[in-house]
């Protein structure tokens, strides 16, 4: 199964809605990453080729939003 570009993005917002909702909790950051594996598990090959840096630039944009990168983390830390 191909996902539309439409699809993939309905994906994001579930995933932007569950770390949100997890935040809000304050859900240890293992929960975080149990979410975001769950819902951006994608086969590449059910991603068309025109779409892939698209979605790839779509999983580092949603991990930096939420605080789960490396260089998040040195911006939210206090100085």
């Amino acid at each position: 199964m191909r996902y539309s570009r439409e699809q993939l993005a309905a994906k994001f917002a579930e995933l932007d809605t569950e770390l949100l909702r997890l935040a809000a909790i304050d859900a240890p950051e293992e929960e975080l990453w149990v979410a975001f594996e769950h819902l951006v598990h994608v086969p590449t090959s059910s991603i068309e080729q025109a779409d892939r840096r698209w979605w790839w630039e779509q999983v580092y944009g949603a991990m930096e939003r939420h605080g789960l990168t490396a260089l998040s983390r040195l911006v939210s830390e206090p100085r």
